[in-house]
C-alpha cells in the first residue's frame, strides 16, 4: 500500500469503504475464492445486485426496501472483486477486470437512476404549484447522473495517481496485446474512460493525498449508499430521492468545485 512521508498508511477508499465495505469484502473474498469464483464472476454478481435493486425500487410496498439492502450489498461486493483478484494468480489482462468491474458500476448507476425516473414521475410531488411529470423527472434525473459520474470520475482519478502501481498508467503496454472482438472493446472503453476521467479532473489535475480525502466524501459508494438509505425509507418518505437529487446536483457539485478550485490555485 502507498505511504505517506511520514510512514502513516495512505487509505486510498471511501470511509464507507474503509470501515464497512473492505472488511466485509475481505471476508466475503476468502470464500468466494475457496469456491472458485473468479474476480470477473464477483463484478458480474455485483452487476446483478445492482440492476437488482434499480428493479426493487420501481416496485410498491416492501420492495424498494429489499431494493436499498441489494445496493448495500452491491456496494461491498464491489470491493470484493478486487480482493479475489488478489487471492487468485496475477493476470495477464489486468486491465480486464477493471473494465468489467467499471461496466458493473455503470450498470448498477443506470439502473438506480432509471428507477428514480419511473419513481419521481408516478409520486405525484408538487414543487412551487408544478407537478413533477415524466419529462421534469427524466431532466433531474439526468442530471444527478450526470453529477454522479463527474464525482466519480474525479474521485478515481485522483486516486489512480496515489496508486504505487495503476492499470491506467500502464495501459499502453497492453496496447498491442492479442485480445479477442469483447476484449478489444473493453480495452477501447477503459482508455476513453481514462482520457475522460483527466479532463473531468480539470486543468492541471489537482492531486494529491489530502485533496483525495477530500473528494472521496462526494465519491460513488457514498452516492449509492445515500440512494440505497432513500430507497429503504420510501415507503415512509417517498421524497427522499428527490432530496437526494437536489442535494448533489446543487451543495455535492459545489463542494467538489470549491475542491478542485482550490486544489488547483
Amino acid at each position: 500500500m502507498a505511504t505517506l512521508t511520514d510512514s502513516r498508511p495512505m487509505i486510498l477508499d471511501e470511509r464507507f469503504d474503509a470501515s464497512v465495505s473492505r472488511p466485509v469484502a475481505r471476508w466475503m473474498a476468502r470464500g468466494l475464492h475457496r469456491w472458485g469464483f473468479s474476480a470477473d464472476q464477483v463484478s458480474m454478481i455485483a452487476a446483478g445486485l445492482g440492476v437488482s435493486a434499480g428493479l426493487c425500487f420501481t416496485g410498491s410496498g416492501l420492495w424498494p426496501v429489499l431494493g436499498g439492502l441489494l445496493l448495500l450489498g452491491m456496494v461491498v461486493t464491489d470491493c470484493a472483486d478486487g480482493e479475489v483478484a488478489r487471492l487468485s494468480p496475477p493476470s495477464d489482462k489486468p486491465w480486464r477486470g477493471r473494465m468489467l468491474d467499471g461496466v458493473a458500476d455503470l450498470a448498477t448507476v443506470l439502473s438506480v437512476h432509471i428507477a428514480m425516473v419511473v419513481v419521481l414521475a408516478r409520486s405525484g410531488i408538487v414543487i412551487g404549484g408544478y407537478p413533477l411529470g415524466v419529462f421534469e423527472a427524466f431532466l433531474l434525473v439526468v442530471a444527478g447522473f450526470v453529477s454522479f459520474s463527474w464525482k466519480s470520475s474525479v474521485v478515481d482519478d485522483v486516486k489512480q495517481r496515489l496508486k504505487p502501481v495503476s492499470i491506467d498508467r500502464d495501459l499502453e503496454q497492453y496496447r498491442d496485446q492479442k485480445k479477442t472482438l469483447f476484449e478489444k472493446l473493453l480495452f477501447l472503453m477503459l482508455v476513453n474512460y481514462v482520457k475522460t476521467a483527466e479532463r473531468l479532473t480539470g486543468q492541471g489535475r489537482p492531486g494529491g493525498y489530502e485533496v483525495f480525502r477530500q473528494v472521496a466524501i462526494v465519491g460513488p459508494s457514498h452516492h449509492l449508499v445515500a440512494i440505497a438509505v432513500a430507497g429503504i425509507l420510501s415507503p415512509i418518505a417517498p421524497t427522499l430521492y428527490l432530496t437526494y437529487l437536489l442535494l448533489t446536483i446543487g451543495p455535492g457539485n459545489l463542494y467538489l468545485w470549491g475542491v478542485l478550485y482550490r486544489a488547483g490555485r
